[in-house]
């Protein structure tokens, strides 16, 4: 196997896969013909005796992407072994076995949206079932989020449960959701509210507060004294994108995206080694708002003094210069470069 290649092509996004064996069967017969829920639609293709295999994944992102963005804990588990067992399921309909479903986190994709799990079948480079299920919770607990202490340690027993020679996905489901073990039920029991009791400082609050009165009766009040007026001063209005002098940035910002759009974005200042730029507000560091604008739409990574741009498989793309990036495509910045996210014009300093 060579390594895998990413590629737009009329619009859509692909993950190409070759396979060096010159014959086929009928699973390749099947993956052309049939589209099954659950697997990424793909077509083959075959170039002087080796086999391509083109894997649309329009608008979706690997797991290892989507595991660098969220930490999953139990209930993203539950849900990727629904998914598992139903793709697994219907697989074994058209007679494709579990062997052939990769489950390695660069070619298990997740739409961002709807958070649904797409698997890519390989009638090529098959590895036993459980084998590649153990190497993929082996992966997910490096990954996952441990601050639910009763979520993890399912997760952990599924793992456990992974290391049986022969175990079905459903005894994993099962795992996942069996209830807490809350113990004996505890009848509620209404208690009437005690009557607050004098403390000896609450006491000597109250005498404190009491000689006080009593020593400012009959005084004088002080005159207030006359408020302070103060008169705002006359500011300048902000403007979108005011012009920045690079010697005068301040030493947290890293980089800078200036919009040099038609629109009403803004500038991105890139205050992270690890950045997002997207339409999400909950999970992107760099906001553009236009609808063309996937939610995480890109990924602007700095290593030393160096900064490199990633298009995450976004609807619309993402381009440097004029040249189209593909998925995975990491390219390395230079000052003034022209970037496009969807329609967005932005310049890099």
């Amino acid at each position: 196997m060579e390594m895998t290649e990413y590629r737009r092509y009329q619009g859509k996004s692909y993950m190409i896969l070759k396979d060096h064996v010159k014959t086929g069967g009928f699973e390749y017969r099947i993956l052309s013909k049939q589209t099954i829920r659950g697997l990424l639609p793909v077509q083959v293709s075959e170039d002087n005796g080796q086999k391509r295999f083109w894997y649309e994944i329009s608008g979706k992102q690997s797991l290892d992407d989507w595991f660098g963005i969220k930490k999953p804990g139990g209930s993203f588990l539950r849900q990727f072994m629904e998914s598992l067992t139903e793709t697994i399921r219907r697989a074994g309909d058209y007679l494709l076995y579990d062997s052939g479903i990769s489950l390695s986190p660069e070619e298990i994709f997740i739409d961002p949206v709807k958070e649904e799990l797409a698997f890519c079948y390989k009638p090529f480079d098959k590895k036993p079932f459980m084998e590649s299920l153990r190497g993929f919770m082996e992966y997910y607990l490096s990954h996952m989020a441990h601050q639910n202490r009763a979520e993890a340690q399912k997760c952990y027993d599924v793992y456990e449960k992974c290391q049986c020679r022969h175990t079905l996905p459903e005894e994993l489901l099962q795992i996942l959701f069996e209830r807490e073990d809350t113990g004996p039920a505890v009848q509620e029991v209404i208690c009437e509210p005690i009557p607050e009791k004098k403390t000896v400082w609450k006491d000597r609050i109250f005498r404190e507060e009491r000689w006080k009165h009593m020593f400012s009766f009959g005084q004088k009040k002080k005159a207030a004294a006359e408020p302070v007026v103060f008169e705002p001063e006359d500011c300048q209005k902000e403007e979108a994108n005011p012009t920045v002098f690079l010697g005068s940035e301040t030493p947290c910002v890293i980089g800078e995206l200036r919009y040099e759009g038609m629109g009403e974005e803004k500038n991105i200042k890139i205050t992270k080694s690890l950045f997002l730029v997207g339409s999400l507000e909950d999970q992107a560091d760099g906001i553009i708002s236009a609808d063309t604008v996937s939610r995480i739409h890109a990924r602007i990574t700095k290593e030393g003094e160096d900064y490199y741009l990633e298009d995450m498989n976004s609807t619309n793309g993402t381009s440097r210069n004029g040249t189209p990036l593909h998925y995975k495509e990491k390219v390395k910045l230079e000052k003034n470069d022209k970037i496009l996210f969807a329609k967005e014009r932005y310049r890099f300093v």
